[in-house]
């Protein structure tokens, strides 16, 4: 795939203009359709770009390495619905005709000269009544089955479900759910191709970046239609200027394994006990924790100070994060916005709004651009940014040559002992319990046929059904060391041996081996909790907070003051159309033996790190390109 400079929208765009009948040479100046006509139609253009405009992510909107292009397969058009809104303004407008636009069967574009397919054929969509106020655009592609043209021209069906005349907040309440997010309805999937479910960006009609937004900001959901270009002829609208430009993006987040940086493959700084070879390799990696629910068009707040921004400390300048510094086009002073809410977004944490993973599953090694993973996107407010809200990455990594199981012993996370070694431990810790040494050593009894016992007289069986905190079942003094030469077994059953309560031997054991942990295979976990804005726009010190205790709430890893939101709101999440490239930096201690749990732990920790990664944040590439289809 020939690759592009980095370009200015973070997805596709569509140009739509609009006509009436067939009969005479275009003007540029248009005829108005209001104008005696009851008709219009329309002819439609669609912008997958070619030329650099500027990049998309928020305050450092330049070729600096923020956009990437993406995959040929994430740009297929399969099918395009045109929805158009009358009223007086966005909120107050009402759906008046749906134009389905019929199947496209487009592919990707191409290296030279970098274009889709194009249909044989005009399409000319066909406006049916003059609109009474202003007219609005939604564009919709892919519908995949979320939203279909009715029977009435002012029916909408969303998700099985006919509305009447829906305005667009209407139209947002609709959810699309699914508890498998690779075959759910944003993503259908035909062959090589991926047809992503679109719809029009947000934008903002004041500037971001490194200047502050106005505060009379105003956010454009649908694109406005200039009817001064609805000509009153084809053959004009042919020819003619354009009546509305729209900007689509994606209605998922990505997620990809960077495959450039193998640190993480490297065993530095672990040690392996005798018996043991150390030897990483991936052994898999997906998504957890994974939204079930996203809007059908991405929701901005309703009531939000956009002109929040990182903390000011760290770089010197405010860096106005929520709304783009460049212009979605330089003819147009429209503007990116980059935060959202999803229908979980404030409320309190339940299980049954994600989707999560079993270890049995954690298969794919498939790593690079060329293998990413999708999910609906998942936000969250700085009182909900916990383990339990974000989605994140499960790493397992294989530490050992063969299927060897390994352990680890207390708080020593760096190296990895044998099944023997845990053993040893364990006789250790059996022959310093008083209860077992008392009833050995009863003098009421006559035991000399037991002799000296040692540990290493001891034989120990515990749990290997599972990974996870080791279990003692029993241990086994030998028939030499008891006085009928008959060997005797202690288990959590053993209430009665000669006189003797030795049940709770057991139990105790097991508390004393609660940081013994087995590894299954060698396999060790490791979780990523994905970053949106990060540590360039949202950076936290764990330096600062060495005086919190280490279980600290979230107003202790976010002080609860009037900077808050400027400074942590977003730092953790995902939003829909953006990329987030995962690279490895270093393995700093053994992972979890099983899924790292999911707390009510505040995203960032004082403890220290398991595994360093860096994620990017990247915008899906935009590359616009005029097509009359023909």
């Amino acid at each position: 795939m020939k690759k592009l400079s980095f370009l200015a929208i973070a997805a596709l765009g569509l140009l739509f203009a609009a006509c009436s009948s067939d009969k005479d040479v275009a003007d540029q100046g248009g005829t108005d359709v209001l104008k005696g006509k009851a008709e219009g139609f329309f002819k439609i253009n669609i912008n997958l770009p070619t030329a650099p405009v500027v990049s998309t992510r928020a305050w450092d909107e330049d070729a600096t390495g923020t956009l990437a292009d993406g995959l040929e397969t994430e740009y297929a058009v399969e099918k395009v619905l045109l929805l158009l809104f009358d009223g007086t303004s966005e909120s107050a407008a009402t759906l008046k005709q749906v134009i389905d636009l019929g199947d496209w069967n487009k592919d990707v574009y191409s290296d030279t000269p970098n274009q889709i397919t194009t249909r044989k054929d005009d399409y000319i969509a066909q406006l049916k009544s003059a609109p009474a106020n202003n007219l609005y655009a939604l564009a919709v592609i892919n519908p995949n089955g979320i939203i279909a043209a009715g029977t009435a021209d002012n029916m909408l069906v969303v998700k099985g479900e006919t509305l009447t005349a829906p305005t667009l907040a209407g139209i947002n309440a609709k959810l699309a759910e699914s508890d498998d997010v690779s075959t759910n309805d944003f993503i259908k999937i035909d062959g090589t191709k991926k047809y992503f479910f679109m719809t029009n960006a947000v934008l903002s009609n004041t500037i971001g970046g490194t200047t502050k937004p106005a505060s009379s900001i105003a956010l454009q959901t649908l694109a406005t239609v200039d009817k001064s270009f609805i000509y009153d002829t084809e053959a004009k609208a042919t020819t003619g200027n354009a009546a509305v430009d729209i900007y689509v993006e994606r209605a998922v987040a990505k997620v990809t394994l960077n495959a450039s940086d193998t640190k993480y493959l490297s065993t530095t700084g672990l040690t392996a006990s005798t018996g043991l070879t150390l030897d990483a390799s991936l052994a898999g990696w997906s998504l957890d924790n994974t939204n079930k629910t996203s809007y059908i068009i991405r929701q901005v707040p309703s009531t939000f100070s956009w002109d929040l921004c990182s903390f000011s400390a760290a770089a010197g300048v405010d860096k106005y994060r929520f709304v783009g510094g460049n212009p979605v086009d330089p003819a147009v002073a429209l503007y990116r916005t980059y935060w959202a809410e999803d229908p979980n977004y404030s409320g309190a944490y339940d299980a049954n709004n994600f989707s999560n993973i079993e270890a049995s599953a954690i298969t794919n090694t498939a790593v690079g651009e060329g293998n990413p993973l999708y999910c609906f996107e998942n936000t969250f407010t700085v009182l909900n940014q916990t383990f339990q809200n974000t989605t994140r990455t499960i790493i397992a990594v294989k530490l050992t040559t063969g299927d060897d199981n390994f352990y680890v012993i207390g708080a020593d996370r760096k190296t990895l002992y044998t099944e023997n070694d845990v053993k040893n431990k364990i006789k250790e810790y059996i022959m310093s319990q008083p209860a077992f040494v008392e009833w050995y050593n009863d003098p009421a009894d006559n035991k000399g046929g037991k002799g000296t016992l040692s540990g290493n007289n001891l034989t120990v069986t515990f749990d290997k059904s599972t990974a996870g905190k080791l279990t003692v079942v029993s241990f086994t003094i030998p028939a030499a060391n008891t006085d009928a030469n008959t060997a005797i077994t202690i288990t959590s059953s053993s209430n009665d041996v000669e006189g003797h309560d030795l049940s709770g031997v057991i139990a105790t054991l097991n508390t004393q081996l609660n940081n013994v942990e087995r590894f299954v295979g060698g396999i060790a976990y490791y979780s990523i909790r994905i970053k949106h804005f990060g540590d360039d726009l949202t950076p936290w010190n764990n330096g600062e907070y060495l005086t919190a205790p280490k279980e600290s709430g979230i107003d202790d890893i976010y002080p609860d003051d009037a900077r808050r939101d400027a400074n942590y709101l977003g730092r953790y999440g995902m939003v829909r159309n953006n990329w987030y490239d995962l690279n490895i930096q270093e393995i700093l201690k053994i992972g979890s033996s099983t899924i790292p749990e999911l707390t009510t732990h505040p995203d960032d920790e004082l403890e220290d790190l398991y595994i360093k990664a860096r994620i990017n944040i990247l915008s899906w590439a935009k590359r616009p390109q005029n097509w009359q289809l023909k």
